[in-house]
């Protein structure tokens, strides 16, 4: 009887990743997207991990800012969006993983707003 029970624990146990695919590394299509709310606040620098595994800096990108790149990842690599607008009000940065957001937040301020968002796959 404890053999049949540790049986079916161990067999539940096991679980699939969210994607059904824990395989890495592996290649995803990555979306970085930042948009606002505030009238009057169109531009933003914007910095992100591009398809090398670098970091692309983008002055003054207009708002909504939407960049999609295709990129092979490894387990617990880590992706960041940064985003810097001066004048106040909000700014809204999201990753998206295979078209699933994955990560999002909302940054405010009166002068100068400024946020940072990371996510890394586990």
């Amino acid at each position: 009887m404890i053999a049949l029970l540790l049986s079916v624990s161990l067999l539940f146990s096991c679980k699939k990743d969210k994607d059904g695919d824990s395989g890495y590394p592996k290649d995803v299509t990555i979306e970085y997207r930042v948009t606002t709310t505030t009238s009057g606040l169109n531009a933003a620098d914007v910095t992100y991990n591009n398809e090398t595994g670098g970091r692309s800096d983008i002055d003054n990108a207009a708002i909504p800012f939407s960049k999609k790149i295709t990129k092979r990842v490894t387990q617990y690599e880590t992706l960041g969006l940064s985003v810097t607008a001066t004048g106040g009000g909000n700014l809204k940065a999201e990753i998206l993983v295979n078209d699933k957001l994955v990560k999002t937040e909302t940054y405010t301020s009166t002068s100068i707003v400024h946020g940072v968002l990371a996510y890394y796959f586990e």
